[in-house]
């Protein structure tokens, strides 16, 4: 996964000392103030990262888009705002953010995360799986030879299941791993994007090669070893 990151944000005097450092830290970084220079940049760079800024016009949009799969291959989205509240920050994480940071921005914690990423999608940069390829380098997923636009909760989701064949994962597990909070044992969130996998990646429920569902517990992608 390169490090190539665009940073939308409406303070210049900040931005720029922000760009500055993260040139430093070998960061590709491309630095826009609007929703249009935004656009353009992902398209012509295919980022690897967006560190979006909330307060900025337009954000929640462009959080859904590129949540709906309009860039391929779907960047690591990093939000920051002022908002310290735990609805306000569940309010972009189910927009599509990734991680949400506060402002100002402080450019150790943005370096950090990337390095996470990074690191975590290093181990297995490419999953193969009868028809099914993930490559975890440029966030992209392939079924029998075409593209498919997931989610980033999907893509997740599917990660997870993908680095664990034959073996039953609970939804709490799977839950935990992919949102990072405490689990609610009546949330639906885990069986809406299992639902939602299988849908993009044109499943039968009842074919059990890719995704099956273990009544009671929750799945195993692939046949049981």
């Amino acid at each position: 996964m390169k490090k190539y990151l665009i940073l939308v944000s409406e303070n210049s005097k900040h931005i720029t000392r922000t760009c500055e450092i993260l040139h430093r830290s070998e960061v590709d970084v491309t630095c826009v103030n609007n929703m249009d220079d935004a656009k353009a940049g992902l398209k012509i760079h295919s980022p690897a990262f967006v560190l979006l800024d909330f307060n900025i016009k337009g954000s929640k949009f462009l959080l859904y888009e590129i949540a709906s799969g309009q860039w391929l291959p779907r960047p690591y989205v990093m939000v920051a705002s002022d908002y310290a509240n735990g609805n306000d920050r569940a309010e972009m994480l189910r927009l599509g953010a990734d991680i949400c940071i506060e402002r100002p921005i402080n450019v150790e914690e943005v370096l950090a995360v990337i390095h996470a990423v990074r690191r975590r999608y290093r181990r297995l940069p490419v999953i193969e799986y009868e028809d099914l390829t993930i490559n975890t380098a440029r966030r992209a997923v392939t079924m029998r030879g075409k593209q498919v636009a997931l989610t980033n909760k999907e893509y997740e989701v599917l990660c997870v299941l993908a680095n664990h064949v034959g073996i039953v994962l609970s939804k709490e597990e799977i839950f935990r791993t992919v949102w990072k909070c405490s689990y609610d044992p009546n949330s639906t969130n885990v069986a809406e994007q299992v639902s939602s996998l299988r849908f993009k990646l044109g499943l039968d429920r009842r074919d059990n090669t890719y995704i099956q569902t273990v009544i009671g517990i929750g799945y195993r992608f692939g046949k049981s070893t």
